[in-house]
């Protein structure tokens, strides 16, 4: 079983992203998924997107932001990284409520993020469109932690 995840935020290569998480004491993803078991508060890389934003945003919310990276069956490893500033998971089928799910407004903060993620960008490692904003919508091959309960029930399912 897999998980799509629609995100608001940009796309970026993994080489730039991992130099980034190194240049900060996190661990590279070397282009695997990340698993997001009690997201945000256990996950390393949520943790330091929020405190890179939160300093210049203090009221800013935890849970919005993530690194999404795609996979599928047979192939474990991507080039890409999305780093989000909302994002709406997808288990089965859900109602997107652009406004409140995926709100067009940049967060503050998330502008300086972006930059100094890109500034660890090296000619002839960028991915093509590196650093677009944009919706994307990035599917993982294995869930990658859990997205709760409620979500579960919004879609019509049974969460026992």
């Amino acid at each position: 079983m897999g998980s799509t995840t629609l995100i608001r935020g940009f796309k970026v290569s993994v080489v730039t992203f991992d130099a980034f998480l190194a240049a900060n004491n996190v661990y590279e993803t070397y282009g695997a998924p990340p698993f997001y078991e009690q997201h945000p508060d256990k996950d390393p890389i949520s943790k330091l997107l929020f405190a890179k934003v939160s300093q210049y945003d203090p009221g800013a919310d935890k849970n919005k932001f993530r690194v999404v990276i795609p996979s599928i069956e047979g192939v474990s490893r991507s080039n890409t990284a999305y780093v989000a500033y909302a994002w709406a998971a997808v288990r089965a089928h859900r109602e997107i409520r652009m406004d409140e799910d995926l709100p067009a407004k940049v967060p503050k903060g998330f502008a300086e993020l972006r930059e100094e993620i890109l500034g660890f960008g090296k000619d002839g490692e960028r991915i093509a469109d590196e650093g677009k904003l944009g919706i994307y919508m990035v599917v993982t091959y294995d869930i990658r932690g859990d997205y709760g309960e409620e979500l579960g029930r919004s879609e019509g399912l049974f969460v026992e």
